[in-house]
């Protein structure tokens, strides 16, 4: 990865960042609730003990779930960071993924905090590159499998909204970036890493890639760097990678699974799990901050089975609904806790020179 300057990761981390976001998600949200409104369907929601306790239970899973992250973040760089600092760090780093596109991702951000935490260069690379391994590792695993298990179950079946050409070719287009990706990881941290240097600089040679070469370099060496310190590692420290990176995103699709558990019946709990794979996947090429505005237009689409009205049309409005008590609880907290603890933890790694600091 390329070593980020300070402005320009601060810039990612400003505040204002959170405006555009927001509005996006929100704005999605309220035209797909009011275009389709149907006052029957909100008018029978019943707020019962039940219902909220499975409310209460996505919350939960939601600290659950930064817990976990805190565990592995910890855990990876040989608990040298404390709790607290894995909190700030888990925060912001989710903070800046939430607040910039999928597309652009959060690693140049992860390097500039741990370095900040005082964590070294080499252990930074190889936790950052080694967390970005198993992450896209359980997600080109789990697709297949959740396929092989569910069937064509794992994709919508309501005539109404099934998923059109694009949306099945960006589908299909995201899952092939996210392997090609893996392998690349694979092969430069496991097998050859001074060849992946090679490849990459060869590549950037090409007039269209030219402008990378410097950055080509950078990753090369980075690559070496995190393949000769993961190579010293035990078993132990792979056990707690592999084990806290399931939890983690498990975790996270459950928390869906619990919201609409407290306002719909839901009978193919697993299906709802695997069709949030085929959500990510799709908000992974989405151009928006933390694919807002994307993540709620695809809800409807890719789960319009749970929300089928008597007649067999797709209740459009309520699913835009529960897709936005969905992410109030998953989205937009990082965005507002990124905005609390920021100050303080610029404080904290900055000290004197914090003045000197402006964040837009």
């Amino acid at each position: 990865m390329t070593t980020p300057s300070a402005s320009n990761i601060l810039k990612s981390l400003s505040p204002t960042r959170i405006i555009l976001p927001i509005l996006i998600g929100l704005g999605v949200v309220s035209y797909l609730v009011i275009k389709d409104f149907d006052s029957e369907t909100f008018s029978s929601i019943e707020w019962t003990t039940s219902s909220l306790g499975w409310i209460f239970m996505a919350l939960v899973m939601m600290v659950a779930r930064h817990l976990a992250m805190m565990y592995r973040i910890r855990r990876l760089t040989d608990n040298q960071l404390g709790w607290w600092q894995s909190f700030d760090v888990i925060a912001l780093w989710e903070f800046g993924s939430a607040a910039t596109p999928s597309t652009v991702g959060g690693t140049a951000i992860a390097f500039f905090l741990l370095t900040k935490e005082k964590i070294n260069a080499g252990e930074t690379i190889s936790t950052v590159m080694f967390i970005v391994f198993l992450d896209s590792t359980f997600f080109i695993l789990t697709v297949p499998l959740l396929w092989i298990i569910l069937g064509n179950n794992l994709f919508p079946t309501c005539e109404a909204l099934a998923l059109s050409y694009g949306l099945s070719a960006s589908l299909f287009l995201g899952y092939l970036l996210m392997l090609t990706y893996t392998v690349g990881i694979f092969y430069g941290l496991f097998i050859n890493p001074r060849s992946f240097k090679w490849l990459i600089i060869k590549i950037a040679r090409f007039p269209l890639f030219n402008r990378w070469r410097k950055d080509a370099l950078q990753t090369g060496n980075d690559m070496m760097t995190a393949a000769e310190g993961i190579k010293q590692k035990g078993k132990n420290y792979w056990l707690a990678g592999i084990f806290s990176t399931i939890a983690i995103w498990s975790i996270r699709f459950l928390i869906l699974n619990f919201v609409l558990t407290a306002l719909i019946p839901v009978a193919e709990q697993l299906v709802l799990f695997g069709r949030q794979f085929l959500m990510y996947v799709l908000m992974l090429l989405a151009p928006t901050p933390g694919g807002s505005g994307v993540a709620e237009g695809i809800y409807p689409n890719i789960l319009c089975d749970f929300f089928l009205k008597t007649d067999g049309s797709v209740n459009k409005s309520f699913a835009a609904f529960t897709s936005g008590i969905w992410r109030l609880i998953t989205y937009y907290p990082y965005l507002i806790l990124g905005v609390l603890i920021l100050p303080a933890w610029l404080r904290r790694v900055f000290g004197p020179n914090t003045k000197d600091i402006e964040v837009k």
